[in-house]
Formats: C-alpha cells, structure tokens, sequence
C-alpha cells in the first residue's frame, strides 16, 4: 500500500512540476512576470508595445499557445496569475502577450462614430486596421521570435470585448479561442449585434471556442423580460448583450459558446471572474480528467483504462494542428505504478504497449517492454525487445540486459 501511494505521489508531482514554473526570483531577487517587447507597425504607422511572458524552465523543444491580451496595463498581470494557478491540468502552459494601448477606441472599435455617449470619438473606426496589424505584423513576430504553438487565444474586455467579437464574426481564422468580456456591443446603434445573424449563418465555427462574460447593468427596478423593451442609456449594454445571445442559441448548433451571466459583478468588477471562468471555459477540451482512473485501477479493464488516452490526445492535436502525445515518461510511470503498486500485470502491459505505439522510434519504448517480459520470466520475448532496443540506437542498457539474460 505503502509503495504504491508513493508512485501515485511521483506521478502527480511530475505534473505539476512539468507546469507551474511561470513566475521565477531572479538573482536580485526580483519577480519577473515577463518583459517589454515592441515593433514598429507599418500599417498602423507607429510602434506599438507589447508585454511578453514566456514559461520559464521547460524543454527548449517545447512550444507553447500564445494567449493575446488586449489592455495590456489593466488585464497582463491578471491574466497571467490566473494561468498559473489553473496549470497545468485545467489550461495548457501558455506565451502569454499584451498589447498596450495608443489609441483604445480607434483600435477597438469597427465604426467610426465622431461623438458617442458624451465623448468626442473621432479616430473611432480602426478595428479593421488593427486586426490587420494582429494578423500581418504581430502574430508573424510573435511566432518568429518566441516558442509558439499554433493555437491562439484572445481577450478583451469592453470595448476589447467588442473587438474580440468583431474578430470572431468576421475573421475566425485569426484565433482559436475568443473571451469577451462585458463586450460593448450597444457601439454605434448595436452595429455588431445587426450584423451577427447574417455573419454566423458564412462562417465555419469548427474547433473555435468562444465565451461571453455579461455584468449586471440592468437598473433598478428591472428584470432580463421588462430591460429587452427599455430604451433608456443605462440599460443599452445589456440589451445589446442579450438580442446577442438570442442570436447564438439560435445558432447553437453551429457554435461552440459559453454565455456567463454575472448577478453580482459590475462592469469593472467583472473582469476576473470572468477571465477565470473564461480560460476555464475556452480551454474545456484540455483537461484530461479520465487519465486519473489509474488511480483505481481494479474497476477499469486495460481497454477502459487506456482508451481514454488515444481520444484525448487525438482532441488535442485537431486543437494544435500538430500531432500530440502524452508524455512517455508519464505513461511509463503509470505502467509501473500498475505493475509494482497494484500488481495488475495485464493493465501495466497495455501502457507499456501504448507508449511503443505513441513512441515506436524510441529505443526506452522497448527497453519498458524487455523489462515487463524479463520480470514476467518470459526470457525469449524480451530478448527480442532488447534487441530492438540495441538496433535503434545501440542502447547500452539493453545490450547489458541480453548479456544477463544469455548468461
């Protein structure tokens, strides 16, 4: 009991291990969360600053999906302690970008209203352009000078909500993952709300995740039935945030969305909550929560417990565009938790086979195997994984194994 609890231990810690090193002291003992970085921007004709947090202490080959942050000053900091406290099981390890604002409402809004709700909003009208400036500039120097992954998430909150949904309706190639939160969708007479039914019915929404963040702004005295027939400014942002909703249940089918309403939250007090509950809700395909019947074993077969693995990772790479599998390691050590914590011999077999399947080019996929069999006294299969092992790379392990078992 006492060996086999101790495994399990080593298998969580490698986890977590593998996913929490995000923010680090330096030697002057310092916490860095990230750094400053910039380019110049041709299309919108100025340099534009970016906040950058990359995972610290991982594997130089590893990539990471890139999660934007639009607002970078109020949203970086918050993203970025969300992200490790759900790490590394609810969210994958992730580049995380903030952009800093010059001109907020030119870059977020898609028309140009000249005055709106009191305020003077004469550069209004540049989504268009910044969305250029995302896919043509920032993305491409994102991608070249940091360990990219290619899934890209992006966050805004009011009129960074608006450009969120902006994007999502008319350039959804752009990003995989959209978050919006309390989006100000009452922009010029409820112009993306119009526009939303027309837009949805064009696109292809597969494998895109989105969720909406809505705050309490009803009013007094209101409900969700009597707010629909107001007209009153107060309650414009969620009106516009409602008609939109209707328009996604009708397309539920279509889309894969989240709409969250927040009773207790404003539109300021609303942003992490939401930030919380959105990267939950975007990444949902990324928990592995069947991976844990390892640790009762005796109630799944070997199918039942391997199975699940093969679906999940075939989830994840139509999600990162590349071919994902689980980490050798982590397979081989649930293996011998199986085979020496719980003596399930036939259970341990089928992760050892499944690691040679994940990984059939790696000469430790057979050495496993070669152990198994050795243990199991079957002499003449393991030498044959032991050779194979020798064959790919002259494995000195496996060469040190024939020569015992020759003996």
């Amino acid at each position: 009991m006492k060996n086999y609890r101790f495994v399990s231990t080593l298998i969580i810690s490698f986890l977590y291990l593998k996913g929490t090193a995000q923010l680090k002291p330096n030697s002057d003992k310092q916490i860095i969360i990230g750094k400053v970085d910039s380019l110049y921007s041709e299309i919108l004709k100025e340099q534009r600053e970016i906040w950058v947090q990359v995972p610290q202490n991982t594997d130089s080959s590893e990539k990471f999906p890139v999660i934007y942050v639009l607002d970078a000053s109020k949203n970086f900091y918050s993203v970025s302690a969300i992200l490790k406290q759900l790490l590394p099981l609810k969210i994958p390890n992730s580049i995380i970008v903030g952009i800093a604002n010059t001109d907020r409402t030119r870059d977020f809004t898609p028309t140009n209203v000249p005055f709106q709700r009191g305020h003077e909003s004469k550069t209004s009208g540049g989504a268009s352009n910044f969305l250029k400036f995302f896919e043509q500039e920032l993305k491409p120097f994102i991608n070249s000078k940091y360990p990219t992954e290619n899934n890209n998430t992006i966050i805004g909150h009011s009129t960074g909500g608006l450009f969120v949904l902006y994007t999502f309706l008319n350039y959804e190639a752009v990003f995989d993952n959209y978050l919006a939160i309390d989006p100000s969708l009452w922009w010029d007479q409820e112009y993306l709300v119009n526009e939303a039914q027309a837009k949805i019915n064009t696109k292809n929404f597969k494998d895109k995740s989105l969720y909406i963040a809505v705050a309490n702004s009803l009013g007094e005295a209101m409900d969700t039935v009597n707010v629909r027939r107001d007209k009153t400014v107060p309650t414009e942002q969620i009106r516009a945030n409602l008609k939109f909703h209707d328009i996604l249940v009708k397309h539920n089918g279509q889309l894969n969305f989240k709409w969250e309403y927040f009773k207790n939250e404003d539109h300021g007090s609303i942003v992490i909550p939401a930030q919380y509950n959105g990267m939950r809700s975007v990444f949902s395909w990324f928990p592995f929560y069947e991976m844990w019947r390892f640790n009762t074993p005796k109630k799944y077969s070997a199918k039942q417990l391997t199975e699940p693995y093969y679906r999940h990772y075939e989830k994840l790479s139509k999600r990162f565009k590349r071919k994902v599998k689980p980490d050798w390691q982590l397979v081989n050590d649930v293996g011998s938790y199986l085979l020496k914590g719980h003596k399930l011999h036939e259970k341990a077999l089928a992760f050892f086979e499944m690691n040679l399947d994940f990984y059939p080019e790696q000469s430790k996929s057979y050495m496993a195997l070669g152990d198994y069999y050795a243990l199991q006294k079957e002499k003449a299969i393991a030498i044959e994984y032991y050779k194979k092992a020798l064959e790919i790379d002259g494995n000195l392990e496996a060469q040190t194994r024939l020569f015992k078992l020759k003996e």
